[in-house]
C-alpha cells in the first residue's frame, strides 16, 4: 500500500514537473518561432521576428539563382539583385501570428502561408531583372511559330507550330518567385519560353483551311461591256489567307488586278480608232468622253463577293459616259466633225440624219480634236473671251475649255478653207439655218467626235 503511494507521489511530481516546463515551453514561444521552422528556407527556429528578419537578411541576399538551359548555366543572379535585401519583418509577424505556442509538433512555416510568402517573393526587383534578362538572352533566341493555315501545291493544309526558346519576361520573374518560396537555388528555363498561340490541332485553323478550300474553288467572272473575265484559280487563291480568327483576303493583290482590267478596259483619257465618213478608220485623242473602272469600289466589292465563297457575275463598277454593254463606247449615235474637210455630219442609230459645213478654229486658235460630248444646251448665251463678248441663239459646250457649237451669223460662208483665214477661237460656227435642227436632234451626252 505504501509503495502504490510513493508511485501516484512520483507520478504527481513528474506530472507537475511537466507542466510546469510545458508553461515555460509555451511562454517562451509567445513570441519566438518553433522549433524546425522554415521561412523561405531559412531555419528560424527559437528566434524573434526582429531576429528571423536578421537572418533572412543576410542569408538570402547572399544566395545566388542559376538560369539553366538544357543542364547548362546560362545566367546567374545573387539575392541582392532580386531584392531579398528588404524588411522582412511584417511577414514574419503574419506568420509568427499564426503558430500555435502550446504545440507540440515543429510548424514549417514556409508551408502554412504559400500566398504571403509569394507575395514576398514577387518583388518589382524580379520582375526588373527578368524583363532585363529575358531581353538580353533572345537577341540570340528563336522565336515560336503559329500553327498557320498555307497554301500548298493547288490545296490549303495547316503547318504544324514551331516550339522556340525565346525566354517570357513573365514567366521567367514567376519561376523566379516560386524558386525562392521553395527554396531551390535553379530555375529551368524551358518552362518559362513563349509557346505557339496557335496549334496544329486547333479546330479553327482545320475549319478554316476547309472554308480557304472552298472559297478557292470560286468560280469569280467580272462583266465588263461585252466582255467577261474570270479571275484564274491559282491567283484567287493567292490573295486567300487566315489570320486573326478569319479568313483575309489580300487586298493588294485583288487592287493590282482592278487596275489590269482598269487599264486593259478604261476607255476616259485614251485615243481612239475612230471609222469617219470620208477619211476611213482615224486615231482620235481623249477628250472628255469616255467611262472608267471605279477601281477602289470595285476591289472592295470584289473582296466582299470572294468571302462569301460562292461563285459570281459581277457587272464591273464604273463611271463617266459611253459605257455600253455591247462595248461600243461610243456607240451609234454621235455627231462627226471633220475639221478637214470643215464639215459635220450627226448619225441616228448609225445612219446620217443630219450634215452641215462649218467653221472651225483658225490655225493660231485651232478646235482642239478628242472625243467629247454635249454637256449642256442653252439658248441666247453670249460667249466671252479675252477679246470678245458675242451673243448666240443656240449654245451647245462640248468640252471643259469653253469649246462648243454655236450659230454664227457673221459668218458669210461655211467649210472649205475659209476657216483659215476667217476661222473661231476654237468653237464650231454652225449655219443659223440649219442649227435649230441640230439643236432640236440632239441631246446632252451625245458623244461629239473632233478631228
Amino acid at each position: 500500500m505504501k509503495k502504490r503511494n510513493w508511485v501516484i507521489a512520483g507520478a504527481v511530481v513528474v506530472l507537475a514537473a511537466l507542466g510546469i516546463g510545458y508553461g515555460i515551453r509555451s511562454s517562451h514561444y509567445q513570441d519566438r518561432f518553433l522549433p524546425k521552422t522554415e521561412v523561405l528556407g531559412v531555419n528560424v527556429a527559437g528566434k524573434t521576428v526582429k531576429q528571423a528578419d536578421q537572418k533572412l537578411k543576410a542569408t538570402l541576399a547572399d544566395v545566388d539563382y542559376q538560369l539553366k538551359d538544357g543542364g547548362q548555366t546560362v545566367a546567374t543572379v545573387s539575392g541582392k539583385t532580386l531584392g531579398l535585401k528588404r524588411d522582412y519583418q511584417a511577414l514574419l509577424g503574419k506568420l509568427l501570428a499564426k503558430q500555435n505556442p502550446w504545440g507540440f509538433s515543429a510548424v514549417v512555416l514556409a508551408n502554412s502561408d504559400k500566398s504571403a510568402l509569394a507575395s514576398s517573393a514577387d518583388s518589382k526587383e524580379i520582375t526588373t531583372y527578368a524583363t532585363s534578362e529575358a531581353a538580353s538572352l533572345n537577341k540570340t533566341r528563336t522565336a515560336p511559330v503559329d500553327a498557320k493555315v498555307v497554301l500548298k501545291g493547288d490545296s490549303y493544309k495547316v503547318e504544324k507550330e514551331q516550339a522556340g526558346n525565346q525566354v517570357d519576361p513573365h514567366k521567367l520573374a514567376e519561376a523566379l518567385a516560386k524558386a525562392i518560396q521553395d527554396n531551390k537555388h535553379s530555375v529551368a528555363l524551358k518552362q518559362t519560353f513563349y509557346q505557339p498561340k496557335a496549334k496544329a490541332t486547333d479546330k479553327a485553323l482545320i475549319n478554316a483551311a476547309t472554308k480557304l478550300e472552298k472559297i478557292g474553288r470560286v468560280k469569280a467572272v467580272i462583266t465588263i461591256t461585252n466582255h467577261k473575265e474570270q479571275i484564274p484559280a491559282s491567283r484567287l487563291k493567292s490573295w486567300l489567307s487566315y489570320s486573326n480568327g478569319a479568313v483575309q483576303v489580300d487586298e493588294k493583290g485583288v487592287a493590282k488586278f482592278v487596275t489590269e482590267l482598269a487599264n486593259k478596259y478604261n476607255t476616259y483619257d485614251k485615243a481612239r480608232q475612230f471609222k469617219s465618213t470620208k477619211r476611213g478608220t482615224v486615231t482620235v485623242p481623249a477628250g472628255i468622253y469616255g467611262w472608267s473602272i471605279m477601281q477602289d469600289k470595285e476591289t472592295a466589292a470584289l473582296i466582299d463577293l470572294i468571302k462569301k465563297g460562292q461563285d459570281f457575275d459581277q457587272q464591273v463598277l464604273h463611271r463617266g459616259t459611253g459605257y455600253h454593254a455591247d462595248g461600243a463606247d461610243i456607240g451609234s449615235t454621235y455627231l462627226e466633225i471633220d475639221k478637214q474637210n470643215q464639215h459635220e455630219w450627226l448619225y441616228q442609230n448609225g445612219k446620217v440624219v443630219l450634215d452641215s459645213p462649218v467653221v472651225t478654229g483658225k490655225p493660231a486658235t485651232p478646235t482642239p480634236s478628242g472625243v467629247f460630248a454635249v454637256w449642256s444646251k442653252q439658248r441666247n448665251a453670249t460667249l466671252v473671251g479675252e477679246d470678245y463678248r458675242t451673243p448666240v441663239s443656240y449654245w451647245m459646250p462640248i468640252d471643259n475649255t469653253g469649246v462648243g457649237l454655236h450659230d454664227a451669223s457673221w459668218q458669210p460662208t461655211f467649210g472649205g478653207t475659209w476657216y483659215q483665214k476667217h476661222g473661231s477661237h476654237g468653237c464650231i460656227n454652225q449655219p443659223p439655218s440649219f442649227i435649230p435642227k441640230l439643236w432640236a436632234a440632239m441631246s446632252v451626252g451625245t458623244p461629239v467626235i473632233v478631228f
